[in-house]
């Protein structure tokens, strides 16, 4: 999400009207009267407590909020007058929106870039980029806790406070999963990538990956690895991969760690109930409750539409 944007401090209108618009949980769009409104330090606290306690989001504030599958519309924006000095301001406020205070946060005024620029002479465009908090959970004005789902806000449950509140203490994994078919020189194989984006260290970890049956209608198996065929509760087949911790290493903060496994066409003795079409992962990580990643297979793959055959064992 936020990785594929620009720093604030590189945006402009042309920019900003580029932004994606539909029912996304980490950008808002407010119309700039709204900026005005007396209400506007509870409201904002509410968003910038939901992005700090999750994944982060963006406020862009000049710009109408568009309906599904309209384009941006800038209206014109706020005058830099409203406030003296309006950038400090921003950055006096915001911090104290919230209990703990933030601490992580930025904001850009945005003027018009050119005479053509429908942000009016004298007036700008508001962007502040909110980013997921160490200091999470951060409470609003009105003493919530808030996450966003969709395009509402939702005031946090017990259990959901707690959770984020032990995520400090937790490593905060990502896994990448890529389904080469092959081509050329290459083999087909299963590329797996685990990376801890958190600040905790695992020390002790271990991954169980339960994979489809076919690809490409081709059923397949790991020629290289011990697996096991199961079937889930609806009758779907799948493999369970099981990667160890190699060589007894931990995963750093801000490290990762990763592996090719060999993947192969064959002809099962016994036919197989039919494939799952998704990769489930379950990570263990010392103390951290089991961690479940689901990633659809026609998102994984890559290479040729069909699974290439440098030869077709039997498996059993």
């Amino acid at each position: 999400m936020n990785g594929r944007l620009k720093p604030l401090a590189d945006w402009d209108d042309d920019y900003v009207m580029a932004l994606p618009t539909g029912e996304f949980d980490w950008i808002e769009y407010k119309a700039s009267e709204k900026f005005a409104s007396p209400s506007w330090e509870h409201d904002m606290s509410k968003y910038v407590s939901a992005w700090a306690n999750y994944d982060g989001g963006y406020m862009i504030f000049g710009v109408k909020d568009p309906r599904l599958g309209e384009p941006l519309v800038i209206d014109g924006g706020i005058p830099l007058t409203i406030k003296p000095k309006l950038g400090d301001w921003l950055d006096d406020i915001i911090p104290y929106l919230l209990e703990p205070p933030l601490q992580k946060f930025s904001t850009c005024l945005i003027p018009p870039r050119s005479k053509m620029s429908k942000i009016a002479s004298g007036n700008v465009l508001i962007a502040i980029h909110i980013p997921e908090s160490d200091s999470a959970p951060h409470q609003a004005l009105d003493h919530k806790y808030y996450q966003r789902l969709g395009r509402k806000l939702h005031p946090l449950k017990h259990r959901a406070i707690q959770d984020i509140i032990g995520r400090r203490r937790f490593p905060k994994i990502r896994t990448t999963i890529l389904v080469h078919t092959g081509g050329g020189l290459s083999e087909p194989s299963v590329f797996w990538k685990m990376e801890n984006l958190g600040a905790a260290l695992a020390r002790h970890w271990k991954v169980v990956v339960k994979f489809p049956t076919s690809v490409n209608n081709h059923d397949v198996i790991f020629p290289d690895e011990k697996v096991t065929y199961c079937e889930t509760p609806d009758g779907k087949s799948f493999i369970e991969l099981r990667i160890p911790q190699m060589m007894g290493s931990p995963l750093f903060p801000e490290s990762d760690i990763s592996r090719s496994f060999k993947l192969l066409p064959c002809s099962h003795q016994y036919p197989l109930k039919p494939s799952v079409t998704d990769i489930r992962i379950t990570t263990f990580a010392d103390e951290m409750p089991p961690f479940e990643e689901v990633i659809q297979l026609k998102d994984a793959l890559r290479g040729t539409p069909r699974l290439l055959q440098h030869n077709n064992p039997r498996a059993g």
